[in-house]
């Protein structure tokens, strides 16, 4: 039986390695792991993981790009999104560079973000016309480095999944 490293299962689920992570730690994949502690994932292992996901969520391989300048927004929307991928981009450029690179389905535009005019980037996002949904939302604290410390209220953390669902329907 061959074995694959947690990088090349990431690659073969199409998710980031953070998502592998988050998969493991919800019970959802338990790797084999090596003497030295590496992880080891078997095929059958992964494509039995795939399968379930299927089941679950239809939107599996939806990528959303969150731009913002607090990282956690990602770990507040992945348990309800389990099957969509996430990345972060904290400047004008960065994003630029996660467009090309990541693909993303969805980008979700924090308006209040320091340093960036969140608007004007929204509006410039909005109307580019190539098929890409753009959502805007107020905020979460940028020194938050966990999801416990952003302070992003229930409501309105429950309103942007809304939005993001919507933003998601379709694809």
């Amino acid at each position: 039986m061959k074995l694959l490293t947690a990088r090349e299962a990431a690659e073969h689920l199409h998710v980031s390695l953070f998502t592998l992570g988050r998969i493991e730690r919800e019970g959802l994949l338990v790797p084999y792991r090596t003497p030295g502690g590496h992880r080891r994932y078997s095929l059958d292992m992964l494509d039995e993981y795939l399968e379930r996901s299927r089941a679950i969520c239809a939107r599996r391989g939806k990528r959303i790009l969150i731009v913002d300048d607090a990282k956690v927004l990602a770990e507040l929307l992945a348990p309800t999104f389990p099957a969509c991928d996430f990345t972060t981009a904290s400047d004008e450029l960065d994003v630029g560079m996660k467009i090309a690179e990541f693909r993303p389905h969805v980008i979700l535009v924090n308006t209040a973000m320091s340093g960036v005019d969140g608007p004007d980037l929204y509006r410039r996002l909005d109307g580019q016309g190539n098929g890409l949904k753009v959502v805007a939302f107020g905020g979460v604290e940028a020194e938050a480095q966990t999801a416990e410390e952003a302070h992003l209220a229930q409501s309105d953390l429950a309103a942007l999944e809304e939005r993001l669902e919507r933003a998601l329907r379709g694809f």
